[in-house]
Order: C-alpha cells, then structure tokens, then sequence
C-alpha cells in the first residue's frame, strides 16, 4: 500500500507567519489540522496548559462569538508560539497533524544526526536554550519521580506496620 503521506510546506497545513508575528491564533491551526469544529482545539489547549506554559506565556484574549439566532458570547482564543504549536500537533489526532508530526521527527531526527547546524551565533545561541530547558524538565521530572518514589516506599511500609500491628493485637 503506498503512503499517503506528504512532506508539508507552509501553505497547506502550516501557517505562514511573518517575521515579526511570532504566534497563530488557536483557530487557524485547528483548520489546518483538520479539526471538523475548530473550536475543539481549544480542549486540548486547556488539557496541556501547564506543558505548553513550559514553553512560554499561553496568550489567550476574550473575543465575542455569535452563538446561534444572534446570541453572542464570550470564548477565550489562544495564541501559541511556533513551539507550542508544534506540541498541540503531536497531540492531535487528525491526517493532517499525523502528517505535520511526521514532519517534525524526521527535523528532530536529522537534528539529532547533526545534519542541521545553526545559521548564525544568534541560532546557535537559541539552540544552546533550548537545550539548558530541556535539561531542566528533564532535571525536575527526574526530581519527580525519585520523590515520588520515596513517598510510595512510605505508604508501602506503613501498610506493612498497620498489618503487623493488627496481627500482634490478635
């Protein structure tokens, strides 16, 4: 069976964003992906908050929708930078973003390779970030489970005093 799949170029899927607009509004992207109603994005915006907050500031701004026989409403938009947009389409499950996600391994693949090199002291700078941040998750994330495992270690061996105890009242 041939694979459908297609390396993607800005235009169809990705958004073409200027130089200087360095975000795409939560609507936009949910067309791109292939979202039958654009505003479900936003659950999964809400879902991974705290993750795409590790990333930047999560703009989000009120704007007034018509809901139906004129009603209007709030609803909160949200912007996302180029690297949480990248994060919510390795979290949607449309063609289109399994497509865009594919796109990105074979980036991330290649930069892992180091078959991409920074085009600049300003690039090789910003890959130097990058890289100090995902120490630091991975640092915290460590810290995580090494207390989460000295916790469960507790809880386990005060069931073991709580059933010896009940055994020695016998």
């Amino acid at each position: 069976m041939p694979n459908t799949l297609t390396a993607i170029e800005p235009g169809p899927f990705v958004p073409e964003l200027p130089e200087a607009e360095t975000t795409v509004r939560d609507i936009i992207l949910s067309e791109r992906l292939g979202y039958s109603k654009p505003a479900d994005i936003r659950k999964l915006i809400k879902r991974h908050a705290s993750a795409l907050e590790a990333m930047g500031s999560l703009r989000q701004s009120g704007v007034m929708i018509e809901a139906g026989k004129g009603a209007k409403r709030e609803v909160t938009e949200y912007s996302l930078n180029r690297a949480q947009a990248a994060f919510i389409v390795s979290k949607a499950r449309t063609p289109e973003a399994t497509n865009l996600a594919i796109v990105i391994a074979e980036l991330f693949a290649m930069h892992t390779e180091n078959k991409l090199a920074p085009v600049d002291s300003a690039a090789a700078a910003e890959l130097d970030a990058i890289a100090a941040r995902a120490k630091a998750r991975a640092d915290v994330h460590a810290l995580g489970r090494e207390g989460w495992a000295i916790v469960s270690s507790f809880k386990r061996s005060g069931r073991k005093r709580r059933k010896l105890g009940a055994l020695s009242r016998r």
